[in-house]
């Protein structure tokens, strides 16, 4: 390959991109703060569905996410939209929610809740666009019952300053927190 200033450019851009995940790690790893007597959801996974092959339009991760569990609680979660499935995305976008699963158990919380419920709920459940900042409640989202009701905000990732920008988040969804 012949060296270009866009072949710069784009190098440049990812070490952005490298910077920026990193970033989001550390971010959803401090979430757990938040939630002490919960118990994650996914362990330590943050992604999935990642493809390893030649044949693919692109390997970077489509977001990350990051779910807790409590008994006699709502699932909560965070996650962060890098690129869409399909579609635009404008800009990476940050998500917390609180998603009431029907019969949610400690021993069926991990095949209820799939990583990508905030995901969905932002790219297809939610009125498009979804209105960013505010509070958006659905019902029956993905019209199985299975989910009587979630409610999420969404904002774009780099609004996120820091943990307390989270916490407000949180805070302005009811979702109860320990200080």
């Amino acid at each position: 390959m012949k060296e270009t200033d866009y072949g710069k450019k784009v190098g440049q851009a990812l070490k952005v991109v490298a910077k920026m995940h990193s970033q989001v790690s550390q971010l959803i790893s401090d979430c757990d703060s938040l939630f002490p007597e919960y118990k994650s959801v996914f362990g330590t996974n943050a992604t999935r569905d990642l493809t390893y092959s030649v044949h693919s339009d692109f390997w970077m991760a489509e977001g990350v996410y990051r779910y807790w569990f409590k008994e006699g609680s709502s699932v909560v979660g965070v996650t962060a939209l890098f690129h869409p499935w399909e579609g635009e995305l404008e800009q990476p976008l940050f998500v917390v929610g609180q998603i009431n699963y029907l019969n949610v158990a400690p021993e069926t919380v991990k095949e209820q809740c799939s990583p990508w419920h905030l995901w969905t709920a932002v790219t297809s459940w939610a009125p498009q666009p979804p209105r960013q900042g505010e509070v958006i409640e659905l019902s029956d989202p993905d019209g199985k019952g299975t989910i009587p009701n979630m409610r999420l905000i969404v904002v774009p990732l780099f609004h996120i300053e820091n943990l307390d920008d989270v916490k407000t988040m949180f805070r302005k969804l009811g979702v109860e927190l320990s200080e």
